[in-house]
């Protein structure tokens, strides 16, 4: 079952940890509409929408899944716009980045029959099996897990970055590397579980919803791109001694969980916004 499979799910995390993207999920779920929510509930079946959030990275590590993985993030180099990167990758037959790919799993749940088709003929090409054996629950996952991927800053890269996975530092003095600072560690640090994280940010985000929810796509990736250049403008703000590390402690967890906060809150509302406008 996919319950089993997803809890066997420890490390393989890429956008925001399995956390992070539960929390986007459940903040999403909690502002769907009743219709929207039978609708997805009835496509997913036994599973919740923040069990399948997670399943886009858990197939990261099937080689036949290997077709997707651009799908979860997108290179934004400084002086370009999302606008001309997101142009420049429609111009191409396949789907290049992640602003493409949310674009192209709305397609699919509008019932676009051209997007379906492709799909899965993708599939069916890779030897890939779509979650619970539906198309419509594949792209159910694969959106609002990439809404969650590019309200992450580091899956918004520019090129050389690698995301910030080759910049070590030193986390309340564990070795580990940028990303997945963002990844994980800031929201595991709050000690709070998905569900009781989600809560907080319904609570303390919630003021912003409206004007979130009115954004384009092109809007959420810039406002990636703000928050990468402030988080390398501030690397080094702190070192280690005797590694020459950045030393990132309470005072970055201080600055900075407010930014993963907002981010989880306007990844969620706006995934809500887009669920409750195709299930009208």
């Amino acid at each position: 079952m996919l319950s089993m499979a997803l809890l066997l799910c420890t490390q393989i995390c890429f956008g925001w940890g399995q956390n992070g993207h539960r929390i986007t999920a459940q903040i999403c779920y909690d502002n769907l509409s009743k219709k929207a929510k039978r609708q997805i509930d009835s496509i997913l079946g036994d599973e919740f929408l923040t069990q399948v959030a997670t399943w886009p990275d858990f197939i990261r590590s099937e080689k036949n899944w290997d077709f997707a993985k651009d799908w979860h993030h997108v290179t934004i180099n400084p002086g370009q716009t999302a606008e001309e990167v997101l142009k420049a990758s429609k111009s191409t037959d396949t789907i290049d980045n992640v602003l493409e790919a949310i674009e192209f799993m709305q397609s699919i749940l509008r019932g676009d029959k051209t997007a379906i088709a492709k799909m899965e003929a993708l599939m069916k090409k890779n030897g890939v099996t779509p979650l619970g054996g539906s198309t419509q629950a594949t792209a159910i996952a694969f959106l609002v897990h990439f809404i969650g991927d590019v309200h992450q800053p580091m899956h918004v890269g520019k090129d050389g970055d690698f995301g910030g996975n080759s910049i070590s530092v030193l986390f309340f003095n564990e070795r580990t590397n940028l990303h997945s600072v963002w990844d994980e560690a800031i929201i595991q640090q709050e000690q709070l579980s998905f569900t009781e994280f989600a809560e907080f940010v319904n609570k303390h985000q919630f003021s912003h919803k409206q004007e979130w929810e009115e954004d384009k796509l092109t809007e959420w990736a810039m406002e990636s791109v703000e928050y990468r250049d402030s988080i390398y403008a501030t690397l080094y703000t702190s070192t280690d001694k005797s590694t020459g590390l950045p030393s990132l402690s309470y005072q970055y967890q201080h600055d900075y969980v407010t930014v993963v906060e907002a981010r989880l809150g306007a990844g969620g509302y706006r995934a809500a916004q887009i669920f409750n406008s195709i299930y009208k």
